[in-house]
């Protein structure tokens, strides 16, 4: 089964090697999957923020958070599959994320 995916892609390439953290490349950005609490205990503050809070909301089937700005946590890559995103088209897959974390991207530059 397939199921549509948030993932805004910028100017930087999304790696999902899906199962484990890769590393970068060259342009490709790293990214994370956890499955369990003990899995999450390396994400920042910021990305552990976001990462719950998805997850009280749209109880993801896969989910990745990724603070891309360096450590300072203004920009932050999200991947994410939700039965809740099925049938939603892609733009309003992102504005239902949006809202979700409308707070917290009142202090960031992005999201992607």
């Amino acid at each position: 089964m397939s199921l549509p995916t948030f993932a805004r892609l910028c100017s930087r390439t999304f790696v999902n090697n899906g199962s484990h953290a890769s590393k970068s490349v060259g342009s490709l950005q790293a990214t994370r999957l956890y499955s369990s609490e003990s899995e999450t205990a390396s994400l920042t503050e910021g990305e552990r923020h976001i990462y719950n809070k998805l997850t009280n909301e749209l109880t993801p089937l896969r989910l990745q958070v990724a603070d891309v700005s360096g450590g300072c946590g203004s920009m932050y890559a999200i991947n994410i599959a939700s039965a809740q995103f099925k049938g939603m088209s892609v733009v309003k897959q992102h504005r239902k994320i949006n809202e979700i974390l409308k707070e917290e991207i009142k202090e960031m530059h992005g999201l992607q």
